[in-house]
């Protein structure tokens, strides 16, 4: 019986969306409020489409530079290589390699210029594997020049000691020794270390501001950590099994470590887009509600125009309840209608942006690294939107019609 009436409240509500109406302000107030929808519905699929090629292309960059795991002590610096469980991990047969990382922040100097920047001591077959030679924009990424150790420096850092790679100045590196201080000479403090410079990197992150890459034997010697590491990196073969491998090394390793994924070493930025997506939503979301309020006159006018038809309908038999649920309806479909119009229109712009590229960033001489706004459609995207616009099409339609069953009640019709 339920399921009866509801059909009988969709059919008549339909053929009242779709009537033409007495009073044409009904019809226009009914448009407006359906186009309003319609541009908000849009506006939310391209907004949050542009997040997510925001997202995705930042999140390549920093998902080149990072490893897919990196190991490091709960609490501490640096740890025992002989006490790291590394020949098990490397047992695993979807880790392809596990790299031993000595890291820390050094005083750099250049000819007249210092910086503070960030070594990375590792292996020389580490480019290889990380595919870092990709990032390579000048020089070579050679560790050894003879028997003399090299470093392979972000472009930013770079360019702030005015690095030139084809002469025979090199980077001179303090790090505070780790035994006891002579306070008598303070020079005597440091470990003093030289580096030449045989290559320049980018990854348009803010990697490019600090990292120097160099051989990991002389990073242990400058910072005194022999046998020694700060971090170990491991490379899966297929990221694909990436939460199922992180659970396998944590066993392995116990709870004295801790294992971070390519996202959890950047949680603090993707957990910023996240919170700006978001922010974004809720305004959007605000002015969609806005449009969608328009629904409350529109029905409001309906329903004066349709009480001879309520008053035919209830001596017909018709509950409360059905004459009710007909404006509800009503109210629904006019917002769905526009919603469901504004998501298709959405995915049809981002579309055209994806394939032809036609909003730019800057100008045809703007030197931005992306020279096009990104987009990308996840379909999680249209379910909220579109739960969204039920929700807020349910909240604009109940209060006309319960407003209409209180008249109802009070005229006992």
């Amino acid at each position: 019986m339920k399921t009866a009436q509801h059909k009988t409240a969709l059919f008549i509500s339909l053929r009242y969306l779709f009537s033409k109406k007495k009073h044409n302000i009904i019809n226009v107030i009914s448009i407006v409020s359906m186009l309003g929808i319609m541009v908000s519905s849009a506006a939310l699929i391209v907004v949050l489409s542009v997040f997510n090629g925001m997202q995705d292309m930042i999140g390549g960059w920093f998902n080149a530079f990072n490893p897919d795991f990196e190991i490091t002590l709960v609490e501490g610096k640096s740890f025992e290589v002989d006490s790291f469980p590394k020949a098990k991990i490397e047992q695993l047969p979807e880790v392809a390699a596990v790299s031993e990382v000595v890291s820390d922040m050094v005083l750099t100097t250049y000819q007249e210029r210092q910086e503070l920047l960030r070594i990375k001591g590792v292996d020389t077959h580490y480019k290889d594997r990380n595919h870092y030679e990709d990032m390579l924009i000048d020089g070579t990424f050679d560790f050894y020049r003879g028997d003399q150790p090299c470093a392979v420096i972000g472009t930013v850092a770079a360019g702030k000691l005015l690095i030139q790679l084809n002469s025979y100045d090199r980077l001179k590196l303090y790090y505070p020794k780790r035994t006891k201080k002579n306070l008598a000479n303070p020079t005597d403090a440091f470990n003093t270390q030289y580096l030449y410079p045989t290559g320049v990197f980018s990854t348009n992150t803010n990697y490019d501001q600090e990292y120097v890459f160099c051989p990991i034997e002389f990073a242990r010697e400058l910072m005194m950590y022999e046998g020694q590491v700060t971090s170990i990196e491991v490379q899966l073969k297929n990221l694909s099994d990436y939460q199922k491998v992180q659970s396998k090394i944590q066993a392995i390793v116990g709870d004295k470590y801790k294992i971070q994924n390519k996202y959890q070493q950047e949680a603090s930025l993707f957990k910023t887009m996240q919170s700006e997506k978001l922010v974004i939503y809720v305004i959007l979301a605000f002015i969609l509600l806005v449009a969608a309020f328009n629904i409350i006159g529109s029905l409001g006018m309906l329903i004066l125009e349709k009480q001879s038809d309520t008053a035919i309908l209830r001596s017909m038999g018709a509950t409360q309840g059905l004459v009710q649920r007909v404006f509800l309806y009503e109210g629904m479909a006019t917002s769905l209608l526009g919603g469901l119009g504004g998501m298709v229109l959405g995915a049809i712009i981002c579309f055209i942006q994806q394939t032809f590229h036609i909003v730019k960033l800057g100008g045809a001489d703007s030197s931005y690294l992306i020279q096009y706004y990104p987009v990308q459609m996840h379909v999680l995207d249209f379910v909220i939107v579109l739960v969204t616009i039920l929700l807020i099409s349910l909240l604009t339609s109940f209060l006309p019609a319960q407003k209409l069953k209180k008249s109802l009640q009070n005229n006992n019709l």
